[in-house]
């Protein structure tokens, strides 16, 4: 299911209430942490709440541990990067003399405005972690002292999608280059796809790789996302590429281009959540499970457990996966013989699970 910007607020602002009046039955945690005044505040990306994606799945999981918690939680949505460089300046200057603040710094795209609050609030940063407050910002390894970041792997799962791509020619359509984490799952996807492309009729199967914008823009383009897939389709009798979108917001603008023609050949992987429903060309989706990792970190702060300065999180402990469509191929109105069999992808992810496992530890070791 699926709701628009207007009714994931809704549904937030009664989160809100709800984690402010629940008492604690949540999680076993120490009987001693439950005497602390614990507030959590979460800054999120510009325009990122009601994407029906990664930005939705960490809120929900904030929500989750506020309502079970009975953890005042807040919200700071900015306008633009710089807003949001003050406003962590801010948080830090109004926490530094409260007892166990947590701030939850949503997006790597922060990262240099984050490095200059930091440092211009030293003082302040160093008294809250005395008072037990933290700083995290996730799909981040960023080192900030200080700060402690979190990151999901994407090496490893981008890898398997990859080799479950294979004897199409795919689109790599990505928001901008240069972001470490949208580079690191290129480069999964293309290390299976230099193996496993495979071939079809007219010869092996071609990747081909696309920014579509040279900055942080891409990710809240879905008009130009669409009217790129218009273009690219207009060169094929039949387009039938396989598209593994790296778009963050953009993706709608896909998902829209596959969902206006009843017989598309294109297929697409679903990103970050499971997008079952949002298209009848999704035979699996990439998923990372950010909700349940920032709740895990919000019940080991309550239980004063110490973290390194980097919190990795992968495959290996169920962060990041692949979920397959049910009866896919049922859905369409044209299908083709690369996947005749019912159960091709489910077959092709039993098959290179392990291998992506593996591909995933040795990027690490790197």
């Amino acid at each position: 299911m699926t709701f628009s910007k207007r009714y994931f607020l809704l549904f937030l602002s009664s989160c809100l209430w709800f984690a402010a009046c629940r008492t604690n039955d949540g999680e076993p945690h120490d009987e001693d942490t439950l005497t602390r005044t614990a507030t959590v505040t979460y800054l999120v990306t510009p325009n990122g709440l009601g994407d029906n994606g990664y930005n939705d799945n960490a809120a929900e999981g904030i929500f989750a541990f506020a309502g079970e918690t009975g953890t005042a939680l807040s919200l700071m949505q900015p306008a633009s990067i710089e807003e949001a460089g003050e406003m962590i300046g801010q948080w830090l200057t109004d926490n530094a003399g409260r007892d166990s603040s947590f701030l939850v710094i949503g997006s790597s795209v922060y990262m240099d405005v984050t490095f200059d609050a930091a440092a211009a609030h030293r003082d302040q940063l160093d008294a809250i972690r005395a008072r037990g407050g933290r700083v995290l910002m996730f799909e981040s390894d960023a080192q900030i002292e200080g700060i402690t970041s979190v990151i999901i792997s994407r090496y490893g799962i981008s890898w398997l999608a990859g080799a479950m791509s294979q004897n199409f020619n795919v689109l790599v359509l990505t928001a901008m280059p240069g972001n470490p984490l949208l580079e690191e799952a290129i480069a999964g996807f293309m290390a299976a796809r230099e193996d496993y492309a495979g071939a079809w009729e007219e010869g092996p199967c071609k990747t081909s790789v696309h920014y579509l914008s040279d900055n942080t823009k891409g990710f809240a383009m879905p008009d130009s996302a669409l009217r790129y897939m218009v273009r690219r389709a207009d060169d094929y009798f039949f387009y039938d590429e396989f598209i593994f979108p790296l778009l963050g917001g953009s993706e709608a603008g896909v998902i829209r281009f596959l969902n206006d023609d009843d017989f598309m050949m294109a297929l697409m992987a679903g990103m970050d959540v499971d997008q079952t429903g949002l298209s009848s060309r999704i035979p699996f989706s990439v998923v990372f499970r950010i909700g349940d990792v920032l709740k895990r970190c919000l019940y080991e702060w309550l239980n004063d457990v110490d973290w390194p300065n980097c919190l990795h999180f992968g495959m290996r402990d169920g962060a990041a996966d692949i979920i397959i469509t049910p009866a896919f191929a049922d859905h369409l109105t044209l299908s083709d013989d690369r996947y005749a069999d019912p159960d091709t992808f489910a077959k092709l992810y039993e098959k290179f699970k392990e291998v992506a496992l593996k591909n995933e530890e040795a990027y690490e070791k790197e």
